[in-house]
């Protein structure tokens, strides 16, 4: 099977600065099947296709972090993680970024009050000062990476039953340490809402 070419410019950037963000600065959104009950789920495992073994080409650590985070996670709420044998649902995951353009527009006023300048100025036997009224705006640009993370998790039927997605501004020149607490805090932030409450109905 054909494997997917990836550039070294994105394994870099998946490698060391995945999730390198604050949780503040997340956004997390969550969508579920209606009718399905998520009550009688007790085990899981990951799916063979998950994107780690299909794209990241052998980043062993972050295929870790990612699979230790999602399994402490789930074990706090109880789901066993099983290796062979029946499960009731299995787990996959993706990873994407994109390049964002932040575009702002405002005045600084040089430093002073709103609107004005003052310069200095020297002539034949004299000093002043003058003073100039402006209003241009300045304008700043912004280039960043977007990362987004999704967790799936399909039923025995290899149905898409619930749906966790974290964007969020990826940054670089971050510790070891950051690193793994910042993936566990994502992690933990998607699956907050996982298992859904029971439908009323």
């Amino acid at each position: 099977m054909r494997k997917p070419r990836l550039s070294g410019l994105w394994l870099i950037l998946v490698s060391l600065v995945l999730f390198g963000c604050s949780t503040s600065g997340v956004s997390v959104d969550h969508d579920y099947r209606e009718g399905v009950n998520f009550s009688s789920y007790k085990t899981y495992r990951w799916r063979d296709n998950s994107q780690d073994k299909a794209s990241f080409q052998g980043n062993d650590i972050l295929k870790g972090r990612i699979h230790q985070a999602v399994d402490e996670t789930l074990a706090a709420k109880g789901y066993q993680l099983v290796q062979t044998g029946d499960v009731d649902f299995t787990i996959n995951y993706s990873i994407t970024t994109k390049d964002r353009t932040d575009v702002n527009t405002y005045n600084t006023y040089s430093g002073m009050a709103p609107g004005f300048t003052m310069g200095y100025g020297a002539g034949y036997y004299r000093y002043g000062y003058s003073m100039a009224y402006t209003t241009a705006p300045e304008v700043r640009t912004v280039h960043y990476e977007e990362g987004t993370f999704v967790l799936d998790v399909i039923d025995g039927n290899d149905k898409l039953v619930w749906r966790g997605t974290a964007v969020g501004r990826l940054k670089k020149d971050q510790t070891v340490e950051e690193k793994r607490s910042a993936i566990k805090n994502v992690v933990t932030k998607v699956l907050q809402e996982f298992p859904p409450e029971p439908d009323k109905g």
